[in-house]
């Protein structure tokens, strides 16, 4: 089956008309959450090592800051909440040892500041 359409059906309008927009999509921000994590700095293992897995993996682009602390780093990973399935799993895969901190929505973070 075939779909023809007709000359004569065609819609015309002028080219020194304004074109026609339809904006009936209205954007709703996805909620995001801030996950703290830590990551240990074994005794036989270079420092940064495991940062340095983080950021090289899929979720580097999370990483919104980092803090070194004795003998550990902790890294704050801003994500949205549809995610989160994701994150946890390629966080565990590629760092089983590290630490999974809290998990605060993103607003109650801004006003804690």
């Amino acid at each position: 089956m075939a779909l023809t359409q007709s000359i004569d059906n065609v819609e015309t309008r002028s080219l020194s008309a304004p074109p026609v927009q339809r904006n009936n999509v209205i954007p709703f921000p996805a909620a995001r959450a801030r996950l703290q994590v830590t990551l240990p700095h074994p005794a036989h293992d270079l420092p940064g090592t495991q940062l340095r897995a983080l950021l090289h993996s899929p979720l580097g682009v999370y990483v919104v800051s980092t803090e070194a602390v004795r003998e550990e780093v902790r890294v704050q990973l801003d994500i949205a909440l549809d995610d989160l399935d994701f994150t946890l799993h390629t966080l565990i895969s590629t760092l089983p040892a590290a630490l999974i901190g809290p998990l605060k929505r993103r607003h109650a973070v801004a006003k804690a500041r």
